[in-house]
């Protein structure tokens, strides 16, 4: 049984973590199996929208350790360095991408949640950056995800002292956009990931190639001329465009 399924419908993929038996940890052949789905995905025209969530109660217990220090024993750096590649296929891809949050998502799962561009969570979510405490550093290029979201202050504490906090603590903090009724959570998933794939798939597009620039530091806003005509352009945001004119303005 794979320990990451990917499922494509109506512009919609989900990626789900699937080893619900030690809560969706992450294993070393998980995580390559992500770098493949995302390749898989950068090749994808269609597709607009990616949800990352897991399967069973919770999000993802972070990194499998046991798993991780034997593949070390033959594969040191490369095996280290397997996180980091996962968040980074994840964080380029072109579609959309949703984390959805609920149950735990520690060290690596917030990592990974940190690459995409949308984070929600349910309110049983638990978070935490334990690496402190079982002795190695937040690696996988958490650092620069966890100070680009919540700021340097917030992400020093957070990550020097291991301390938990809930989903509450994570939208007041900015880490989060919504809070959902854990209830409600598998529903208002696919309502946000619907709306967002109604939209035209060259804005979409165009919109991740700007967040994409904006956190490498090299959005250049004269691109922005060129990427309306060309918006302008296209039959299917025109179409919808104009659906949306005629239902809302002057209402």
């Amino acid at each position: 049984m794979s320990e990451l399924n990917l499922s494509v419908e109506d512009g919609i993929a989900r990626l789900q973590l699937n080893r619900p038996a030690v809560l969706n940890a992450l294993s070393p052949g998980l995580l390559l199996e992500l770098i493949d789905r995302c390749d898989e995905l950068a090749r994808d025209e269609m597709t607009k929208v990616v949800v990352l969530e897991g399967s069973g109660k919770h999000f993802c217990a972070g990194a499998d350790l046991p798993l991780f220090i034997k593949r070390m024993e033959t594969d040191p750096h490369g095996t280290a360095d397997l996180g980091r590649r996962a968040a980074e296929a994840l964080a380029a891809i072109p579609q959309i991408t949703i984390a959805a949050i609920k149950g735990y998502c520690i060290g690596g799962a917030l990592v990974l949640s940190a690459a995409c561009d949308l984070r929600i969570a349910a309110d049983n979510s638990r978070f935490s950056i334990p690496e402190l405490d079982a002795g190695i550093p937040l690696s996988w290029g958490g650092m620069a995800h966890v100070v680009r979201l919540v700021g340097e202050s917030l992400a020093n504490d957070l990550i020097l002292t291991c301390r938990r906090f809930d989903a509450d603590d994570a939208l007041r903090a900015g880490f989060i956009s919504r809070i959902i009724s854990a209830g409600e959570f598998a529903e208002e998933v696919t309502a946000l990931a619907e709306l967002v794939a109604a939209k035209p798939r060259i804005v979409l597009r165009q919109t991740k190639r700007k967040l994409i620039d904006i956190r490498a530091g090299t959005f250049d806003a004269r691109d922005d001329a060129a990427e309306m005509i060309a918006a302008m352009a296209d039959p299917e945001a025109m179409s919808i465009g104009q659906e949306y004119i005629r239902k809302n303005i002057g209402k």
